[in-house]
């Protein structure tokens, strides 16, 4: 539990490619984000505390606890948009939920582009795909505001926009904050997905 308070308190603190067509970004995410996403992002803190809670609890963990503890505790640090370009592996963990309360899923291979309408996230591959925007939000830290792909590994996406409107809980948005890591690490919180878990979190690091 002590964890858990140290993590809610310490939250609170290439080419050019071209991006799927009609998924033009405005210049700042709160003119983009639906309210939906904005709540979600607005109760981080929660998610973290009872998904940390319930994942240290499972009976049954699909993975390590001890790399869910690593990239929660690790350092934020200030970064460019230069410095978040590249290739990336990425791997996800799940923490929460009705379900299996701790999972960790295997590497894959995430990009983050420069586009003529901002930075572009995309995991490249594995079962679960996502493409998105990412906004400047602080000195620290990064909006990333994504949509899983068609058929979860088919075509990108538009994130819905303001007017949102999506109610299939596999088509919904993915909104998440990012952040760079004092390893060289990068990792995108997710909080309050619609399906299995309480928040997700992508870690990411160099190949």
């Amino acid at each position: 539990m002590r964890l858990v308070a140290i993590l809610a308190a310490a939250l609170s603190l290439a080419l050019p490619v071209a991006a799927p067509a009609g998924q033009a970004a405005p210049q700042g995410w709160e003119d983009r984000i639906t309210e939906f996403d904005r709540d979600r992002l607005s109760r981080l803190d929660e998610a973290v505390a009872k998904g940390m809670e319930m994942a240290a609890a499972e009976p049954f963990p699909a993975g390590d606890y001890a790399d869910l503890v690593n990239i929660m505790q690790a350092t934020p640090v200030s970064v460019t948009a230069a410095s978040l370009r590249g290739n990336w592996r990425c791997r996800t963990i799940k923490a929460g939920g009705p379900y299996l309360s701790f999972v960790v899923y295997g590497w894959f291979s995430c990009r983050i582009s420069q586009t003529p309408d901002g930075l572009y996230f995309e995991k490249l591959s594995g079962s679960q795909r996502q493409t998105g925007y990412i906004y400047p939000r602080d000195e620290t830290s990064w909006v990333l505001l994504a949509a899983p792909n068609e058929d979860h590994s088919g075509a990108p996406r538009p994130y819905s926009g303001p007017a949102g409107g999506i109610t299939d809980p596999q088509l919904q948005d993915e909104p998440g904050i990012l952040e760079a890591l004092a390893d060289g690490r990068l990792r995108v919180f997710f909080p309050w997905p619609v399906l299995e878990s309480t928040f997700n979190v992508l870690e990411l690091k160099r190949p």
